[in-house]
């Protein structure tokens, strides 16, 4: 190395960065630090992100069927209350339970972020009954104007629902309960900004289930004076007892000298509370609350149950690295460095302008555990280098970084890619995770590549020759167990490492075939099975036949068709073909009303409920159905069909799916073989013009909303001047004039999907379309880091192959513990291949390196293990161990995560350290010594 020529293509490149990290130590770890603290600064700063949008696939086209008919049919993003007597305690009519739901309505009605359009329950006035009576026909409000608590209401009331068929929907099958229907709003249309999904899982808490299960009410008065409000001011009230967490509330109280002026805000800590009896409090009731939105709250509520497993990880790791180095100083540079990784991603994320998404807590935690692995790997072989070449603390960082720079950085780089890649699939939520994983292994790159030497010159280990006396001794405890594993480089133990390892791919293809895409149990799988929002969902779905999950399929055809029977009738027929599919409770759609006004029109004959065909008598039976109901649109030419299903496992929304499709194949075939004047091309050049023009109606309609809410307060005409909004409304008048020309009938076509089930539906779809050919991209990235990293096809096959066993092992462990492949763990499965990358790299190049210097298979394998390999078992332990506490936690999520990544970090090091040498044995072949050589590491690049 004494001469420039003679240097490596690699050790060129190092020479030419050291002086950045070397020559002014000092300054540059100021610069660090300077730039730690304000990415700290930034990440306090940090909001959480929540988003129903976030989380679905927005281009797919079940969700473009839902954009284009979310104005008529409402969107997916609902939340369900009921109201439930307890055993033994009657039915819902009777003064308490009326007076709590019809206030539980009007809470819900004034909830911010609720669609108020969409509040529906026996209280508001869609849900109407027709009945007939002497001289026509009667029909009102099932609760009447002038409602009264009394007995005769009460029975009136009870007759109305019966006449109404609202038994099931709105109220209980064995009416002891009654249901409050409502949909959020993702952006408020006042003021523009973001639905807070923390603020609304709050006020369902505290303004409903609270206000009625909670015997005692909480009043919030000030301590002291705060401008124009004296103190003992009531500044709030509430029914949820918050204890330390009263001080992250905030309280917006009006100002006494001006109404109109901006609310003063009163925080949690400024005030006291006083307990007060709780007026509305009803003991005879339990209150069921299901949604996206309590969801979303539920798992924010366990956020500091995250951060404790997170801090409770961050300790152990620090003992079993205290144990492992026997130097406390030593143990904690890795942690350091691993923080800082964190710190640096959550900064970064806020600077970009992104929030943290409570679904991606878990990505901090992916993040430490692949600054943990590199940070361990470079201490030992600092360590190594004090011990073994005698150097000084100075010289040990620097030769400890020309040869782990190049392995590691490129290591931390196929991670890098590999996430990055994952960003390729169109749903928001992941790529945030994919954004969120790749900022923080950039910042790995930083902290240990860069922080990490810098701090390992300052370190003093005092007597070397007694410090490396403590590591021999713990040293050789474990050379008997070094001496065991190095024998899988010999061709007996190689060859059948490798044939085990080609029955365990066997193994996983087969059983990875079980592996469903979606959910694979009832309930939500974020929260634990007995979870009181998986406890509600069970509730609701025991005491309503029309359960929480909801399938809308939209039956498309020409304005007014649904007065026509030959189009009412194909959508009476896929109602019926629906309400025998397995897994669907039941169905509600126009025609299903139709005939229950029919039937009504002969006084409520079984017999006569059917459709009728003379078109005046289904004219007759639909106009007393309003559009309010969400059955039609305004023209009658899309009717939503309404599949409540059982569950939403992955199972059942296939079911569906595929008889809706097969429905729609035969009634089209059927359709074109009566009228023989009307082709297939025909009809689907019509259904895409008619997609056409509710697409761009529904662009135009975002985009002037858009413009009105931009704060330049444009006036109508201005607006309509707008070139973007000219072209557009260009498009949707071509589009109209388009369809307006095609007046041949067609076959109804029965589109998929609106409702949260159909949102569900389409997101598998997404995620069982991408996962395997992501899969294969985020591969093939790593590839390409891997060739980069040592130039030969041999390190390739090395790396990979353990690699992939793997991750399709991991499909095979998903499947036998019951984890469907979703949003939420497709990230995990590709994230955490790095670990693996980590493991693979260093022990190749270590194992290369030797038998380059002429070592022996045997002896290279020998001292990769003393060297590198123990690095990685070590790691791979306290990597199994830290996750392994998550299967104590309130998530289910994060507890399923916690068993797949314990399998996948144990599972990638014994493929480092049993399969990749046996795989390498047959790849490598040790550099003949010349007479009197002796062996020694040498850098092959």
């Amino acid at each position: 190395m004494s001469d420039k020529h003679e240097l490596t293509r690699t050790q060129r490149i190092l020479r030419a960065i050291e002086p950045l990290i070397y020559a002014r130590r000092g300054l540059t770890m100021a610069i660090l630090v300077i730039a730690t603290v304000f990415l700290f600064w930034q990440m306090m700063q940090i909001k959480r992100d929540a988003g129903f949008d976030k989380s679905i696939p927005l281009e797919h086209p079940y969700m473009q069927v839902l954009k284009q008919y979310m104005a008529e049919f409402g969107g997916a993003n609902t939340v369900l209350i009921a109201l439930v007597q307890k055993p033994g305690k009657g039915d819902i009519y009777n003064e308490k339970f009326l007076t709590s739901l019809k206030t539980a309505t009007d809470e819900i009605f004034f909830l911010p972020g609720v669609d108020r359009s969409r509040v529906s329950s026996i209280f508001t006035p869609d849900v109407r009954y027709i009945e007939v009576v002497e001289g026509g026909f009667a029909g009102g409000n099932v609760i009447p104007a002038d409602y009264q608590p009394t007995q005769k209401y009460f029975d009136m009331v009870r007759a109305n629902v019966g006449k109404g068929g609202h038994v099931g929907r709105y109220v209980a099958k064995d009416q002891n309960g009654a249901m409050i229907y409502s949909e959020l709003l993702e952006v408020d249309p006042v003021s523009g900004e973001k639905l807070d999904y923390e603020k609304v899982a709050q006020g369902l808490e505290e303004k409903l289930r609270g206000r009625f299960v909670n015997p005692k009410k909480i009043l919030y008065k000030l301590k002291s004076d705060k401008g124009p409000l004296k103190a003992g001011t009531q500044v709030g009230e509430g029914f949820v007892d918050y204890g330390w967490k009263l001080a992250l509330q905030n309280f917006e109280v009006a100002d006494p000298r001006d109404p109109n002026a901006k609310p003063i805000t009163v925080h949690g800590y400024e005030v006291t509370t006083e307990t007060v009896d709780n007026p509305q409090y009803n003991p005879d009731i339990d209150v069921h609350i299901v949604g996206f939105a309590k969801v979303v709250g539920d798992v924010i509520d366990a956020t500091m149950q995250v951060v404790l497993f997170f801090l409770l990880t961050l300790v152990m790791t620090l003992i079993l690295l205290w144990l492992y180095v026997g130097s406390f100083k030593l143990a904690i540079l890795p942690l350091i460095c691993s923080v800082t990784a964190v710190i640096w991603e959550f900064g970064l994320l806020r600077l970009m302008g992104k929030g943290l998404d409570p679904f991606a807590i878990l990505v901090p935690f992916l993040i430490l555990a692949v600054s943990v692995s590199h940070g361990v790997q470079y201490v030992n072989a600092w360590v190594g280098e004090i011990t073994m070449n005698r150097r000084n603390s100075f010289d040990a960082s620097l030769e400890t970084w020309r040869r782990l720079a190049i392995y590691g950085t490129m290591a931390i780089m196929t991670d890098v890619v590999g996430f990055a890649l994952i960003g390729l699939i169109p749903i928001d939520i992941i790529r945030e995770m994919a954004l969120n994983a790749t900022l923080g292994m950039a910042a790995i790159i930083i902290t240990n590549k860069v922080m990490m030497p810098i701090m390992l010159t300052w370190v003093d280990i005092g007597d070397p020759v007694a410090f490396q006396q403590k590591q021999d001794s713990r040293d050789s405890v474990f050379d008997p167990l070094w001496h065991l594993i190095s024998n899988m480089v010999r061709p007996a133990p190689a060859v059948i490492a490798i044939v085990i390892g080609a029955g365990l791919f066997g193994w996983s293809l087969w059983k990875g075939e079980e592996l469903q895409v979606g959910d694979s149990q009832a309930g939500v799988p974020e929260l634990l099975p007995d979870s009181r929002f998986n406890q509600d969902m069970a509730a609701i779905n025991a005491n309503f036949t029309v359960g929480t999950d909801i399938f809308k399929i939209v039956a498309e055809m020409d304005p007014e068709a649904c007065v026509r029977y030959d189009m009412m009738e194909q959508v009476d027929r896929f109602d019926q073909h629906m309400e025998n599919t397995v897994g669907v409770q039941s169905i509600l759609s126009l025609p299903w009303a139709a005939k229950q006004v029919n039937s009504a029109f002969s006084e409520a004959a079984p017999k006569f409920r059917v459709l009728p065909r003379n078109q005046y008598a289904i004219v007759q039976a639909i106009t007393p159905i309003p559009t309010s109901s969400g059955l039609l649109s305004p023209d009658c030419s899309a009717l939503a069909v309404f599949v409540f299903t059982k569950d939403h496992t992955a199972a059942t929304l296939e079911r569906i799916v595929d008889d809706t499709k097969a429905f729609n194949k035969s009634n089209a075939a059927e359709f074109f073989e009566t009228h023989k004047d009307v082709d297939a091309k025909y009809c689907d050049a019509k259904l895409d013009a008619r997609r056409d023009v509710g697409v761009t109606r529904v662009k135009m309609e975002k985009y002037v909303e858009k413009l009105k809410k931009s704060g330049k307060k444009l006036s109508d005409s201005e607006i309509a001047e707008n070139a973007k909004v000219k072209d557009l409304t260009a498009k949707y008048e071509a589009a109209k004039d388009k369809l307006k020309g095609m007046d041949k009938a067609c076959p109804v076509n029965f589109a998929l999907a609106t409702g949260n089930v159909g949102v569900m539906a389409a997101t598998n779809e997404e995620v069982h379309r991408l996962e395997r050919p992501i899969l294969y991209i985020v591969y093939a990235g790593i590839i390409i880091c891997v060739f980069l990293s040592f130039f030969e096809w041999q390190s390739i096959v090395s790396i990979m192959l353990p690699l992939a066993l793997v991750s399709f092992m991991a499909y095979a462990v998903m499947a036998i513990l019951g984890i469907g492949m979703k949003v939420a763990t497709l990230p995990v499965v590709a994230l955490a291949a790095g670990i693996g990358v980590d493991y693979g790299i260093y022990v190749y190049a270590t194992l290369a390196d030797a038998t380059a210097g002429g070592y022996k298979l045997r002896d290279a394998y020998f001292k990769t293990l003393k060297m590198t390999g123990k690095a990685v078992v070590f790691t791979g332990i306290t990597l199994g161990i830290g996750v392994a506490t998550w299967l104590w936690s309130g998530l289910q999520f994060q507890r399923d995560m916690g068993k797949l990544l314990v399998f996948m970090f144990t599972a990638n090091m014994f493929g480092a350290i049993l399969l990749l040498p046996a795989i390498a044995s047959f790849l490598l072949k040790p550099r003949e010594l010349a007479p009197g050589e002796a062996p020694v590491f040498k850098p092959r690049h």
